[in-house]
């Protein structure tokens, strides 16, 4: 996310334990809320890729990159903490760090500033149900069980407010040493002064990432702790995370990768780069990383049948004689599967540097596993992440990586709950209105009676020149003309707010160009003046994950739908569309808002994802926004989620949402109060985003055209 420069200065700082690559690491960077103090990995291909990263993407210096991630083995936790380093830690780390972390150790990187957060993910072999099958002692004297004594280690000397250990839910039942791992964690956290849930509720800790907008099935434990003496509410902080999860809406196969160019297998295998290629791309640009590996003429064959005889439906015995009979073989496992367009992937695993063989692309043209990008899009990394090393270490590091969406969600989570305490135990100039903190545990915000208004004494700001893209409500408009802003809505629609004098019923593109035009209600806008802001809703039937049903045949389950044949190339002109918004050069401040959709991988995830709910409105939407020198949102009155409607299948809906269909005269109609922003919303994007840009108001702007600027109380 573009932060403007003071904002960095509220963010609060991280430390990433055991890293990796860096999935939890960026989804904590996403949010937009947290700093990333250093980051320890001891394998040398993921500390260069989260070395690239932190440089390609979040600003640093080559130099700050190298300090930052720190080559090392975490058991030697005196040197990594104080430097120092002996001479066999040189020997063997030495030439991979920065000189001063070999002297002053990862304490010199902290310096004055608090440790808020550390997060890592220790090693999951030890713990994976998988790893102690294929195990003759089922792990039990693996030395991984116990690298989360290094973890606290680091977490007893450092002394942050709270920590995310991530991990498989294959934790619950280990037992080196034959006693409960989860119980050895309990003992040693609670030894160190923090309160985590007891073992026996730790499962209600278990979440799978395709409920928090993360095309793939993963289940991972997420045990988070807090100091005793935070005033932290743990409960608290895990129902933020549940308040997150969204149960109906998720994304596919097909949203993540099936626009990448398809790879179609050759006639012959050729070499190129001294490499076997058996693939090649038949049209588009080149993806990065978009290359399969080698498959022989077997294989391609195999796969090509495999898909087109429907074997993931089949039976185990089924599965495994495919492969028994062709190979002469007499394998007791399924050795291959296919993924399908239609469900979220099965678990990305590090196996993937070994062979693809359970993660065929599912068309049966391409006939070939899956590439590193596919991959890494799986996992919810952005399109733009780099990856260092040989295609089998990045397999190996995705595979092992924390899906930065999921990251995302868990970060803004532990920040609301962070900064909650902060301001309750901290009241400044900034919180006076804030009137107490609520039972965290069913509403875990502060609840603010008046937010601050942007024409409060200690804040001024220069009336801006706003264009709400995509907006026939004007509920975003007219909020910002409440607050004295030049602000206008466009749409291809007529106006529904009852502002026609300040709303563009035309292309957006055309208005963003003239700088104005000719307004709905006859007269024009001329200036030369360039708009400061634009805030867009472009429209999402063809993007949001909740109507991608509507892509396919329900008999077939193949593209297109008899009634929609043309969906898909309407998908590609709203992709462009949005692209087009995101890409204006114009306008130095741009907020998009959509639902959980496509875009998250056809650009990039969002920076933030709220509901009306946050904001004073009983009611559950699940709002996604990219933002480009505008910072996230802050709650300001989080109250319950509204009445459900629940169906006789079990199912259920939001009342609001179930009514559109109930009271709408129209398709229309309907996408219309579908789409709408609901009031407590629209008021917060006008009075935090429209309030943040600080000058000296010009004497000549003071006055707002047929309005009374006074701020709704």
């Amino acid at each position: 996310m573009h932060m403007l420069k003071n904002e960095t200065l509220k963010k609060l700082t991280f430390i990433d334990l055991f890293a990796g690559c860096g999935g939890l690491s960026e989804g904590f960077l996403l949010s937009g809320e947290f700093e990333g103090l250093a980051h320890v990995e001891w394998e040398i291909p993921m500390v260069d890729t989260l070395r690239k990263r932190l440089a390609d993407r979040w600003g640093h210096n080559k130099e700050e990159a190298e300090k930052r991630v720190i080559h090392f083995d975490i058991q030697k936790t005196s040197e990594l903490l104080n430097g120092k380093w002996k001479k066999n830690t040189l020997l063997q780390y030495g030439k991979t760090n920065h000189p001063e972390t070999a002297k002053k150790g990862l304490k010199s990187l902290v310096g004055k500033r608090k440790v808020d957060l550390i997060i890592g993910g220790p090693p999951c072999q030890a713990y994976s149900i998988a790893g102690r099958a294929q195990d003759e002692d089922s792990m039990k004297n693996d030395y991984r069980n116990y690298l989360f004594e290094s973890f606290i280690g680091v977490v007893n000397e450092l002394e942050p407010k709270a920590f995310v250990f991530e991990n498989v839910p294959g934790l619950l039942s280990a037992k080196p040493g034959d006693i409960p791992v989860t119980e050895r964690i309990f003992d040693a956290f609670k030894k160190a002064g923090y309160q985590i849930s007891e073992p026996k509720h730790l499962k209600k800790s278990v979440y799978s990432a395709d409920e928090f907008g993360v095309p793939q099935k993963r289940r991972r434990i997420i045990i988070i702790g807090v100091r005793e003496d935070s005033g932290i509410n743990l409960e608290g902080l895990y129902s933020k995370i549940d308040s997150q999860r969204n149960l109906s809406e998720k994304l596919t196969v097909r949203d993540a990768i099936a626009n990448l160019p398809k790879l179609k297998p050759r006639e012959s295998k050729v070499r190129e780069n001294g490499k076997n290629v058996s693939h090649r791309q038949i049209s588009g640009k080149m993806i990065p990383f978009h290359v399969p590996r080698f498959h022989n003429s077997r294989d391609i064959e195999f796969f090509r049948t495999w898909i087109e005889d429907g074997m993931n439906r089949k039976s185990s015995e089924e599965k495994i004689a495919f492969y028994n009979n062709r190979m002469n073989k007499s394998s007791k496992h399924a050795k291959y599967r296919n993924l399908e367009w239609d469900k979220p992937s099965p678990t990305i695993v590090a196996h993937l540097y070994k062979d693809g063989l359970m993660f065929i692309h599912p068309d049966s043209k391409q006939a070939r596993s899956i590439t590193v990008r596919e991959a890494a899009l799986l996992q919810s990394f952005p399109e733009d992440y780099e990856f260092v090393g040989s295609n089998g270490a990045a397999y190996k590091m995705i595979g092992n990586a924390v899906p930065p969406l999921l990251a995302e969600k868990i970060a803004l989570s532990v920040s609301e709950s962070l900064k909650t305490k902060n301001s309750a135990v901290k009241k400044t100039a900034d919180t006076a209105l804030v009137s107490g903190i609520i039972n965290e545990a069913q509403l875990p915000t502060l609840t603010v009676k008046k937010p601050m208004s942007v024409c409060s004494k200690n804040k001024t700001v220069k009336k801006l020149k706003i264009l709400v893209a995509c907006e026939e409500s004007q509920a975003v408009t007219k909020e910002l003309r409440r607050l004295g802003h030049d602000a206008y809505s466009c749409d291809l629609l007529p106006c529904s707010g009852g502002r026609p004098q300040w709303h563009f019923k035309c292309d957006v593109f055309k208005v963003i160009e003239k700088k104005g035009g000719k307004l709905e209600n006859g007269k024009s806008l001329k200036s030369q003046k360039p708009w400061d802001m634009m805030i867009a809703h472009p429209p999402c039937t063809y993007l949001a994950v909740s109507g991608a049903r509507w892509f396919y045949d329900p008999v077939t389950k193949k593209e297109p739908h008899p009634k929609y044949k043309d969906r898909r190339k309407k998908q590609k002109q709203a992709i462009d569309f949005f692209n087009r918004l995101w890409n204006v050069k114009d306008i130095p401040s741009i907020a998009i808002e959509n639902p959980i959709g496509v875009m998250s991988s056809k650009l990039n995830p969002p920076d933030q994802i709220v509901q009306p709910f946050h904001f004073g409105d009983r009611a559950r939407k699940t709002t996604c926004f990219w933002l480009k020198n505008l910072p996230p949102l802050e709650h300001t009155d989080v109250v319950g989620e509204g009445e459900r409607v629940v169906f006789k299948s079990g199912k259920s809906q939001p009342k609001w949402y179930s009514d559109a269909f109930v009271k709408s005269k129209s398709d229309e109609e309907r996408r219309t109060m579908r789409s709408k922003t609901f009031p407590g919303m629209a008021r917060q994007m006008a009075l935090q985003w429209a309030g943040k840009v600080n000058f000296t108001p010009d004497a000549s702007s003071t006055k707002t055209e047929n309005l009374d600027v006074k701020l709704a109380q």
